[in-house]
């Protein structure tokens, strides 16, 4: 598409219905989170397990958003939000527990994963969620490893109190939790459209953009990267199964599908075909998934940290994943 395709209906059409679908997922996230918060459900639910977490050194805090997660990420993620502006948790341990929240939202989801991939992709579409679970169970244990041994990466303000090491602008637009029995009705209320209305415009900043280069990127992998032969470990066929993730990952799976069918890919390509348009996606999926909602809710000089965080775990392992499946095809 070019971008003269910008001013066509159908694509300010397409891009309104994604956003709309975003806006009901960030509203959903930020009031489950603060409805969960002034519940105290998580510590009548959890009860026996919070304090077992805990006495691995994982915060109570942290703890209860990663099971919370195992519903959605997106309360959890509000949860630790609010905890950190209550100062009960350090920057670490806000950074590492939300990217601890991935492992419990996908766990979740992984059997319904597992059993589209292999309805259209067979052998190669459940050999590909395998290793999509085994991955992100890795990457969890990785960041329980670095969140209960936060101190060894403490700089100064980062080890103190959240609220004693806050800047006095970041601590006066801080959206502050609620406690039960206190601060509810219009108070609460006008906390919750505080953070909406910071979240929000970020997030649809964010979507907008990335949504807006997507054609671009594909051309750039269709035929730059493609007929370079610094990538010749992928036929012609594999990048073009690669490419499609970046629409869905249901496409990638249907496009090696039919290559599989076709003949024009083995299970073993098929499998390094989806993980490397894993990959590819991870870019466009932090910035319209996960850089808004940030921006959003955890204060702005937290994010580059977080981010940071984020895809040196993720990219990291999915390069010895795709390294492990490019040796499986010689």
């Amino acid at each position: 598409m070019s971008f003269a395709a910008f001013g066509t209906p159908a694509f300010w059409t397409s891009l309104l219905r994604a956003e709309l679908i975003l806006t009901g997922n960030v509203v959903f996230g930020l009031v489950a989170g603060e409805l969960i918060l002034g519940s105290g459900i998580v510590e009548k639910l959890f009860a026996p397990l919070v304090p077992r977490l805990e006495r691995q050194g994982i915060h109570r805090a942290v703890a209860g958003a990663m099971l919370v997660a195992l519903g959605s990420a997106r309360p959890a993620a509000a949860m630790l939000s609010a905890s950190y502006a209550d100062g009960e948790i350090t920057r670490d341990e806000v950074t590492f527990g939300a990217l601890s929240l991935a492992f419990p939202a996908y766990l979740r989801r992984w059997v319904g994963t597992a059993t589209v991939a292999a309805g259209i992709a067979g052998a190669a579409g459940f050999i590909y969620a395998a290793a999509l679970i085994v991955r992100s169970g890795l990457r969890f244990v990785w960041v329980l490893w670095l969140l209960r041994r936060k101190s060894l990466f403490c700089r100064g303000a980062q080890c103190a109190p959240a609220i004693n090491g806050m800047s006095e602008e970041t601590r006066a637009n801080t959206v502050r939790p609620y406690k039960t029995g206190k601060n509810t009705g219009p108070a609460r209320r006008r906390r919750l459209l505080k953070m909406l209305t910071r979240s929000l415009p970020w997030a649809w900043g964010f979507f907008a953009i990335t949504y807006a280069l997507m054609p671009q990127i594909e051309y750039l992998f269709t035929h730059r990267v493609a007929a370079s032969g610094l990538f010749g470990f992928l036929p012609p066929e594999g990048w073009a199964v690669s490419v499609s993730a970046l629409a869905h990952v249901t496409a990638a799976l249907a496009s090696a599908g039919g290559a599989l069918e076709a003949g024009d890919l083995d299970v073993s390509h098929a499998v390094l075909a989806l993980l490397v348009g894993n990959m590819i996606g991870t870019i466009t999926r932090t910035m319209r998934q996960n850089v808004g909602y940030w921006m959003g809710i955890f204060p702005r000089e937290m994010v580059p940290g977080l981010l940071r965080w984020h895809l040196m775990t993720l990219l990291s392992l999915e390069i010895v994943s795709i390294a492990l499946a490019w040796l499986a095809t010689l």
